[in-house]
């Protein structure tokens, strides 16, 4: 078998395995459809459902006819953006075939994933033509993780401050981007393209190669901007150990990585542009801070594919093989990038699980393959041990499925509500809140809320003590009147989650009109309506 190919023997084996994968990734959700009721409505989301909303809340802005992005999640008037194309382009998709905007979404999710875990096997391949190093490093990439569950077995998370790395960063396990990402699993598998065709331009010379790699880097770029970054310094350190491995600077391939970069160049530039001179997005950008844990979570996360990727690039050193730069460089790059003064900095280990996952193969097979005949054995069971986390992780949302609880589970009182303003509020109008509530009303209506996203509702920390107080019967009324006013806020909903937040009665105010009262739940239209344009 040639480096680079695939044969159908494999493909035979990959599909139906693949299929498990995505099948396995699926079952919370799966199990979530199965239980909902009439008095339980599943949202879809069993993991992470506040983007989850946010996500169908963006696909439905696509599906009633958006091209330009605005934030439904905060009430200020703001220019739109050509951002999150991803999800208006799948919200109309999923518009014109018929279908709701939660199952296209999981649609998405499945095709998506597998087009993700046919790419990994495909950069395997690119490198060895030895199977049972394709096989692993495919496995330990599609199904493995780090040493989370040990963590939480011996009661030591959250550590240093966070979760293990195996439960909550999607970018940095493949496993984690199938279960619920689908728009990172169409960037990851562009990003290794891009990387696989600039390499092949790079041996070859050739254009073809250059312009399919210019292409993936494009789309790749439109999906998520900030995988540039990744591209480029895994680019960049593939080409500076080319030029070392030759003892020469290699100008040419300077020139073709600098050709790819060019694709991503218009993008990237648009972005920077919009996130800096929209004052709306430019406040979303300094809210959505997200750094890199203590670095010793990144070492527990990745330890299982660590231990065996030393040998399998000592490996590669030893045998001078120049092929493996691109995986050996793109490894070593990434603790660098993981601390470089950017906000999205934890964002940069994205995709770097299947370059360390091919030298952990590799180490794997060299080792136990010389020693012990049962090796087969041997690779599986640490296969098996990298799986953990992921186990447990499937293991545990089934549980708290089972218990159909909010967020993944909502009560039906609170679904009727929100459907009321569905169908009798004007598109785009602001809805005040508790955030629990705020948070679906856009994904389920072509409505913006006062609170409702921990990032995309603007001045999020102020806002939420706003809602606190409104509901304060302590409160100055005039205060009420004057937040209503300044944020041209048209309804009040009040449920079980505002009841919480304190006792006074909405029912009380003479400048708002009870217009829906069922189930615990009660809609209030605002009457100040000569305080807004």
């Amino acid at each position: 078998m040639m480096r680079g190919q695939v044969s159908s023997a494999e493909l035979r084996w990959l599909l139906p395995a693949s299929l498990a994968v995505l099948l396995f990734a699926s079952l919370p959700t799966l199990y979530a459809w199965h239980l909902a009721d009439a008095d339980h409505l599943f949202t879809g989301f069993v993991y992470n459902s506040e983007d989850g909303n946010s996500y169908i809340a963006k696909m439905r802005l696509g599906a009633e006819g958006e091209w330009l992005f605005h934030l439904p999640y905060t009430p200020e008037e703001h220019r739109g953006a050509l951002v999150y194309t991803f999800y208006l382009l799948l919200g109309k998709i999923g518009a014109s075939l018929g279908l709701s905007l939660v199952l296209t979404y999981h649609l998405a999710r499945l095709l998506l994933g597998l087009f993700l875990l046919l790419t990994v096997y495909a950069f395997a391949a690119r490198f060895t033509p030895d199977l049972a190093i394709r096989r692993l490093a495919w496995a330990l990439a599609a199904v493995g993780s780090g040493l989370g569950w040990l963590l939480m077995l011996l009661g030591l998370a959250p550590l240093l401050g966070a979760l293990p790395l195996d439960f909550w960063v999607p970018e940095a396990f493949v496993f984690l981007v199938l279960y619920n990402l689908p728009h990172l699993a169409l960037a990851e598998g562009l990003l290794l393209w891009a990387l696989l065709w600039t390499l092949d331009s790079f041996e070859q010379g050739s254009a073809l190669p250059l312009l399919k790699a210019g292409l993936a880097a494009a789309g790749m770029t439109l999906v998520v901007p900030f995988y540039a970054g990744v591209l480029a310094a895994a680019l960049g350190a593939t080409w500076l150990a080319l030029s070392l491995s030759r003892r020469r600077i290699l100008w040419r391939q300077a020139g073709q990585a600098a050709l790819v970069g060019a694709w991503v160049a218009p993008p990237v530039a648009y972005n920077t542009w919009v996130f800096t001179t929209n004052p709306a997005f430019r406040e979303w950008a300094a809210q959505n801070t997200i750094l890199s844990p203590h670095p010793l979570h990144y070492l527990l996360g990745y330890l299982p594919l660590l231990i065996p990727a030393i040998p399998g690039a000592v490996q590669v050193l030893r045998r001078r093989e120049r092929g493996w730069l691109l995986p050996l460089a793109w490894v070593l790059i990434v603790p660098l990038l993981l601390y470089v003064p950017f906000t999205l900095q934890r964002r940069m280990i994205a995709g770097v699980q299947v370059p360390l996952a091919l030298l952990a193969a590799s180490g794997l097979v060299g080792w136990f393959r010389e020693r012990t005949r049962a090796w087969r054995t041997w690779l599986l069971a640490w296969a098996a041990v990298a799986a953990l986390s992921n186990l447990l992780l499937v293991g545990l949302s089934l549980v708290e499925t089972g218990r159909r609880a909010m967020p993944a589970f909502r009560p039906a009182g609170e679904i009727a509500a929100i459907d009321h303003l569905a169908r009798y509020a004007a598109p785009d109008e602001v809805v005040l809140s508790a955030y629990e509530s705020g948070n679906l009303i856009p994904a389920r209506a072509r409505l913006r809320v006062f609170l409702g996203h921990g990032s995309e509702t603007l001045h999020h920390q102020e806002k939420q003590e706003a809602v606190r107080r409104f509901f304060d019967p302590t409160a100055d009324d005039r205060w009420r009147q004057g937040l209503l006013a300044q944020y041209h806020i048209a309804w009040v909903l009040h449920g079980p989650a505002e009841r919480d937040l304190g006792a006074w009665d909405p029912a009380t105010a003479p400048y708002l009109t009870r217009v829906y009262d069922e189930q615990g739940y009660a809609l209030y239209r605002v009457l100040l309506l000569e305080s807004r344009p």
